[in-house]
């Protein structure tokens, strides 16, 4: 006896018929592929969201330095180069928060400041020390914060 070509199924036109492991086990593949690609899409995200990176660029200037509730003008009276240099070390997070977050409480800095990507604004509190990049997604959270806030608050004059 010969081998024998079962008949075309109707669902599937143009295809021969199967027990369907064949076809169950190409599914599974698939599945496992688009799984797979998805975990592969997710690592991505958590890496751009949680993988630090510097706050501000090479090439920050700071124009202002504002502290206090009043947020009162002391650009003049702080060492420009070296608070840059400082905030030359920071990182930030990928990720951002929308919306306004700054708080101004007695403890409050804001720098402004500009790099080569544009209008750099930090701004530090004992609650939220973020940077804003003035890309209109809202305020990145610095590493660090609290830490850098103490470091800022010793380079400015005594009140």
């Amino acid at each position: 006896m010969g081998l024998v070509k079962s008949a075309f199924r109707l669902d599937r036109p143009g295809r021969l018929s199967y027990d369907g492991a064949r076809e169950g086990a190409v599914r599974v593949k698939k599945k496992w592929k688009i799984l797979l690609m998805c975990v592969v899409v997710l690592a991505g995200i958590a890496a751009w969201c949680f993988i630090p990176r510097s706050a501000v660029e090479e090439d920050y200037r700071i124009h202002l330095v504002e502290v206090g509730e009043g947020l009162v003008d002391v650009t003049d009276q702080v060492d420009l180069e070296t608070l840059g240099d400082l905030l030359q070390n920071t990182k930030r997070l990928g990720y951002h928060r929308g919306g306004n977050t700054i708080r101004m409480g007695t403890r409050h800095v804001l720098i402004l400041g500009m790099d080569k990507t544009g209008p750099v604004n930090i701004s530090l509190d004992e609650d939220a020390c973020s940077v804003d990049r003035g890309d209109a997604l809202g305020h990145y959270p610095l590493l660090n914060g609290e830490e850098l806030l103490k470091q800022v608050w010793a380079l400015l004059p005594e009140p």
